[in-house]
């Protein structure tokens, strides 16, 4: 899992013992080679845009947000072009060895202020979507082992908990940004929220096991 494509570079983002993720660019007219990613990835798009199929020559409009699962076993596609204006900036969450085969302790994440948009599930993982808008806070809850967040769209966040005041963080998220979360028990009261101007969107990757 040291490369996605063939023909563009990825960039580590986050290399643990669960996962490893990359970043992947896309300029207009560019084509990604062949696949060369293995095992099970999970494909996230950041920006989206029309990417074109080598093997079949059908343009795809992807949104931002939107994912696709891929698992070991599936034959690759070719590789695509980029045939829109813009770069197509993707997140691919690759799952190491047995990170995600399933066991106890997994959950979706559930923010009592805000509700999420489940966006894929299989024996392995769990992806959600929520939206955050400016002035909101998610309210009190628990983050379960072995979950990640990767931002569609940044923005400003702040903090609270039973031990800590409001404060914001150091510097804004920023547009595909991709961290790992902790485990927090729901008895730390432990909330953030959206003190920016702007809508945050951020995707939250739950590990089954």
């Amino acid at each position: 899992m040291n490369a996605i494509y063939a023909g563009v570079a990825a960039e580590v983002l986050l290399d643990n013992e669960h996962v490893l993720v990359h970043r992947v660019l896309v300029p207009p007219g560019k084509s990604t080679g062949a696949p060369v990613h293995g095992g099970n990835q999970l494909q996230v798009f950041i920006t989206g845009g029309v990417l074109e199929s080598v093997s079949s020559g059908r343009a795809t409009l992807w949104k931002p947000g939107r994912v696709r699962w891929h698992a070991a076993a599936e034959e690759n596609e070719r590789g695509w072009t980029n045939v829109g204006a813009s770069s197509v900036a993707m997140v691919w969450v690759g799952l190491k060895a047995q990170a995600g085969a399933g066991g106890n302790g997994w959950a979706h994440l559930d923010y009592p202020a805000i509700p999420g948009e489940d966006l894929l599930e299989n024996e392995r993982l769990i992806v959600q979507r929520f939206v955050v808008a400016p002035g909101q806070w998610e309210g009190v809850h628990a983050h379960r082992a072995n979950t990640l967040y990767i931002h569609i769209k940044g923005g400003k966040w702040s903090a609270r908990s039973c031990a800590e005041p409001e404060h914001a963080y150091d510097a804004p998220a920023l547009d595909g940004e991709v961290g790992w979360m902790p485990r927090i028990d729901i008895s730390a009261g432990h909330e953030s929220g959206n003190t920016g101007t702007e809508p945050i969107d951020l995707i939250w990757v739950s590990l089954k096991g």
